[in-house]
């Protein structure tokens, strides 16, 4: 497959991941949580695709063996090689779901797949690492369910070394964190609206600024 961009080590694909994996060390992704998510944030781009269900990511996961760090939703079943859950906290201004309630849920599943993981439980605790905590964005996004980049460096930062994967590379946002981290990384996209976009991100040689209100 012909990269749709490359450069410093950065490489983007447009195309289907359950047709071509290229060669990686560790998986960090934020799939399709298949619960067919709707939002009118922005009509100009394209919806989640195969967000039905969960089959997508777990065809895609059934093939790897190594580690991975998996986002997720508490409204699905978890990948079945997932042996950790943490909580990714959106902050107070953020959440969806019942309006009928008192509560609003403002968190999402991080799911660790395999073994590799830099670091202590004692230094994890310590740092907040166990359920890390940034506030979701409400505008400046570029894709529907964009992650702040910060939050995927933390990540990253604790993963085995070598190339990161992101097989549902979306805006581009694990590619971009990497970038920052000085690490190699590699993401494939199905929509090619948001390889353009993810493009356009990586090209700048500045850090993102990170949105700090939800």
């Amino acid at each position: 497959m012909k990269p749709y961009y490359e450069h410093g080590g950065i490489t983007i694909y447009h195309g289907d991941c359950l047709y071509f994996r290229p060669v990686c060390d560790v998986i960090v992704t934020d799939p399709p949580y298949g619960i067919a998510y709707e939002s009118g944030w922005d009509d100009s781009l394209p919806a989640i695709a195969n967000d039905d269900d969960v089959s997508v990511r777990d065809a895609m996961l059934s093939t790897w063996d190594g580690p991975a760090i998996v986002f997720g939703s508490w409204k699905r079943p978890a990948p079945r090689s997932a042996h950790t859950c943490l909580i990714w906290d959106k902050g107070p201004a953020s959440g969806m779901g019942d309006l009928s309630i008192p509560w609003k849920p403002n968190w999402e599943a991080i799911y660790v797949i395999g073994a590799g993981f830099s670091g202590t439980r004692d230094s994890a605790v310590l740092s907040g690492d166990c359920v890390p905590t940034w506030n979701s964005y409400s505008f400046g996004r570029q894709h529907p369910n964009e992650k702040p980049v910060s939050l995927l460096k933390r990540l990253i930062v604790k993963c085995p070394t070598g190339i990161v994967f992101d097989p549902f590379m979306g805006s581009g946002t694990t590619l971009r964190a990497a970038k920052d981290l000085g690490r190699k990384a590699i993401g494939i996209e199905i929509e090619e609206r948001y390889c353009e976009i993810a493009a356009k991100r990586l090209a700048q040689e500045v850090f993102d600024f990170e949105v700090t209100r939800a």
